[in-house]
């Protein structure tokens, strides 16, 4: 306990000295340190000095002696290209207008002179290709949607960009405004750095969550919008109980089909987890299980009532949340257990048919669900409402974090480049992913051409429509904005201020945050457990079977090839046997204080 507080201390201490220092010169900028960057920050200081900073009024600088423009916004004064991975998404693939006029990559290089040279993984096999890079030490020097970096420290294969966040007064202004600090601390290694940059939010937006039919609920007698407030997952069962039954009595479906089949759970993005849908009934019943395992150590979440840390898949919660998806799978066969193992597109093909009632929808796939149905069904044939999720054993909203994945950096980037370099390139960083102007470029395009502002009313200019920013095609000659030229996609746009982070959204989202903001709770974020190297690699090599033993057994849970009770003392004699008690005694251990 007393290291947790004194590295959360520590960091917080040197931010706060970082972030006052954004609007001075070059060189008192460079005195100040999070990290031990020593001799970069010396030379820099002296190079700042001695050349001086010219100050371009707008909160930045210009060095005529390091050739590049940089604070609160960034250019460098000759052409310069940075190696980057890029996670490629099915739903909107890149394409090589992208890198054209007009394109996103041919902007970024408009408004900084720097081109980046992507190296392009799809989604599917990202988080591997990412991990046999950094491990051999191949991997360009940029690495976005980062969701987990941990295992990656002890190799050396990353760069502890908290030694360089006193050159990113963009990022480090974020953590000091939102008064994120807390939560950054959560990405503490036992060295007193960190390791991901991570994405930083004004607040904590509800992304994903569940699209219904309300047409076929209003028909077999719910109003969603009266009963959605404090819905437990039991009531909601009934409910889809009876919309079956309608859907079957006016033959839409059979007696033996499912009316809940879903996607971002299996073949495409469920990574063998259970993905989106395992993660959010568990949330609400305070525990980690499908996506939610990867980023928390096999699980394990902090139990604020014994003030101690435990595994979420032995737990009593975790019965309860397995039995509300068994009852849902299994009992009352509501839920396809093709959810856990079809592509995605699949499971939307069902949706807009009009087999199913509901799926799963975030925010850039909301409008493409819309259009979905509306291409299969009709335009004015269904109605379509998205409902604030069940609670469980608990009345919070599953995201409780304001953080979201982030960037990593190579340390091939600082053996190349050098610190002077590396620095520049930091700046680019900074500028791309934390500034105002960097976000609002990579989310909306260039103003006069993709987007206008109208008192303070984003919307696109005549000739866009935008999946990803659910904003619908109103005529045939609109082109989406993401698919042609990449704005508006997931590897650069997870930070912001309320405002750019809501700038998009429809009536219809802007209503569902308000109703998310009424009738649920924001948890608090778990604390914060920076261990040894030696004890984080063991830690590691235990939470990794351990998961595969986790993640077997609850898919088997979830698609009824396993008894909740028969097979239970089975299932948990199992996990316990991948050291499952050793990995929690380890972090209440660092916890306490007690290692």
């Amino acid at each position: 306990m007393k290291m947790k507080k004194l590295l959360s201390f520590l960091l917080a201490a040197a931010t706060l000295t970082l972030t006052a220092c954004g609007s001075s010169t070059a060189s008192t900028e460079s005195a100040s340190s999070s990290g031990d960057s020593g001799s970069a920050q010396e030379a820099q200081t002296a190079e700042d000095a001695s050349a001086g900073d010219v100050d371009n009024g707008d909160g930045s600088y210009y060095n005529e002696a390091l050739g590049y423009t940089y604070g609160t916004t960034f250019h460098s004064d000759e052409p310069i290209t940075y190696t980057m991975f890029f996670n490629d998404n099915d739903a909107y693939p890149y394409k090589d207008s992208w890198a054209q006029d007009g394109g996103i990559f041919a902007e970024i290089a408009a408004a900084t002179n720097v081109t980046l040279d992507i190296t392009i993984v799809n989604n599917a096999s990202y988080s591997d290709k990412v991990s046999l890079a950094i491990s051999s030490g191949t991997a360009p020097y940029i690495i976005p949607k980062m969701y987990s970096e941990t295992a990656y420290v002890t190799g050396g294969g990353i760069v502890p960009v908290s030694d360089y966040i006193q050159y990113m007064p963009n990022y480090t202004g974020m953590i000091e405004t939102y008064d994120l600090q807390t939560e950054v601390d959560t990405l503490l290694q036992e060295d007193g750095k960190y390791y991901r940059l991570p994405g930083l939010k004004e607040t904590a937006l509800q992304d994903y969550a569940l699209l219904v039919r309300s047409d076929l609920f209003e028909a077999a007698g719910h109003d969603v919008t009266e009963l959605e407030n404090d819905w437990t997952w039991d009531e909601f069962i009934d409910i889809l109980v009876d919309v079956k039954a309608y859907m079957v009595e006016q033959g839409i479906v059979g007696e033996n089909d499912y009316i809940w089949s879903d996607r971002w759970c299996g073949a495409t993005s469920g990574y063998g987890q259970g993905g989106s849908l395992l993660n959010l009934i568990a949330s609400s019943f305070g525990i980690y299980s499908g996506w939610g395992i990867t980023s928390n150590s096999a699980g394990l979440y902090f139990d604020w009532d014994n003030d101690e840390f435990a595994l979420s898949a032995t737990s009593d919660s975790y019965k309860e949340y397995m039995s509300v998806v068994q009852r849902l799978v299994v009992d009352e066969k509501i839920l396809d257990p093709e959810t856990w193992t079809q592509d995605d597109d699949v499971a939307d093909g069902k949706f807009y048919r009009g087999e199913t009632a509901l799926i799963t929808t975030n925010r850039s796939q909301y409008t493409t669900q819309v259009e979905g149905l509306a291409s299969q069904l009709g335009e004015g044939s269904f109605e379509v409402y998205e409902v604030v999720l069940p609670v469980g054993n608990n009345n919070y909203q599953a995201e409780k974090s304001r953080l979201e994945c982030g960037v990593c950096i190579s340390s091939g980037a600082l053996d190349e480049l050098g610190e002077d370099e590396f620095i520049r390139m930091m700046r680019f960083v900074d500028w791309l992913w934390y500034s105002e102007a960097g976000l609002t470029l990579t989310k909306w395009g260039v103003e006069g051409e993709t987007y206008t502002v109208t008192d303070g009313v984003y919307a696109l200019t005549d000739g866009y429509y935008c999946g990803g920013l659910s904003i619908p095609q109103s005529s045939d000659d609109q082109v989406d904005m993401r698919l042609e030229y990449g704005f508006a996609c997931g590897n650069f746009m997870y930070s912001g201020s309320r405002e750019l982070l809501t700038s998009n959204f429809s009536a219809e989202l802007r209503d569902f945050y308000e109703r998310m903001a009424e009738y649920r709770e924001l948890q608090e974020v778990d604390p914060a457990i920076a261990m040894s190297e030696d004890d984080a690699e063991q830690a590691n090599l235990w939470a990794t079977p351990l998961k595969d033993t986790i993640n077997t057994w609850t898919l088997k849970f979830a698609m009824g090839q396993a008894d909740l009770e028969a097979d239970w003392d089975t299932y948990v004699a199992e996990v316990e046997a991948q050291n499952a008690q050793s990995l929690v005694d380890l972090y209440n251990s660092y916890y306490k204080g007690t290692n």
